[in-house]
């Protein structure tokens, strides 16, 4: 297993921002969590691929456990489903499947999270959750014990999972709808529509934003407030799509919460509506 000793933050976040961690794991088995769960029990925190999170400038005296290793090769097809491990990248088990040709899980493509941290965060995308497609799922709790709970067994809300406290996902069972009707273009015109509309390859954490309803969406209302390009520091608003918030580079997360908060304060006064985080800032 590997192990980091005041390492930057910053090269495990997708926005790239944070001070050194005193510790960073990255283990690749059950076992590995098992033992790091029963030796560190204060300020510890787990993370998948470090996307839709920050950390804040200041250093992280704990631990930082990373699960991007962890099971990353594990996707099985059994009886119509797939068992997929938390660390298996969203596009890795997007493409698997598609190869495989099966429908159905092609909005995964693209997304830059682990399963792990995708079911987290309930993440999706093209009116698709991840959580539409789980039947079954295991974590683990702080005392390092496995638990398999079933699909109904947990409340799941737009971009918001209510895991239970101290339990993290290692494991998913998707279901799998097996149809004649394959689509071979599909995987590939999200791929162009991601392309086309977010700015891909730039640091950046995601959407900062929950969208207010169906049918309102925060990039729509920060474009019309004005504050495309709008830049703190190191940190601005991407011009191809305004949800995006971008580090050029130089940005703090100082910086980051500063323009956060800035866009939240000018929607509320000219739209009065509370937009709500998707990103979370860690520290």
């Amino acid at each position: 297993m590997k192990i980091l000793y005041n390492y930057p933050l910053s090269k495990y976040n997708t926005i790239h921002l944070g001070g050194n961690a005193k510790k960073i794991m990255f283990p690749e088995n059950i076992n590995d969590i098992q033992s790091i769960l029963k030796s560190n029990k204060k300020n510890l925190i787990i993370i998948g691929n470090g996307s839709n999170i920050a950390f804040k400038d200041n250093n992280y005296n704990g631990c930082v456990i990373i699960l991007k290793y962890f099971n990353r090769n594990k996707i099985i097809i059994e009886n119509n489903s797939v068992i997929v491990g938390a660390g298996v990248t969203c596009s890795k088990l997007a493409k698997f499947l598609f190869k495989n040709k099966v429908n159905g899980f092609e909005f995964l493509h693209g997304i830059p999270g682990t399963i792990g941290g995708s079911m987290f965060m309930n993440a999706g995308a093209f009116k698709n959750e991840i959580w539409d497609k789980i039947d079954e799922f295991k974590m683990i709790n702080k005392f390092g014990n496995i638990r398999l709970y079933k699909r109904n067994q947990i409340k799941i809300s737009y971009r918001k999972t209510f895991a239970p406290v101290n339990s993290y996902f290692v494991e998913a069972r998707f279901k799998l709808r097996l149809t004649n009707n394959f689509d071979k273009n599909l995987l590939s015109l999200y791929a162009h529509q991601r392309q086309t509309t977010q700015p891909v390859n730039q640091w950046s954490s995601g959407c900062i934003f929950k969208n207010p309803s169906s049918h309102m969406s925060a990039s729509n209302l920060i474009e019309k407030a004005g504050l495309k390009s709008f830049k703190i520091g190191g940190i601005y608003i991407s011009k191809k799509h305004s949800n995006y918030f971008i580090n050029d580079g130089t940005g703090k997360c100082s910086e980051l919460i500063a323009l956060i908060d800035l866009v939240k304060r000018k929607i509320k006064k000219e739209c009065g509506i509370n937009l709500e985080k998707e990103i979370r800032i860690i520290g």
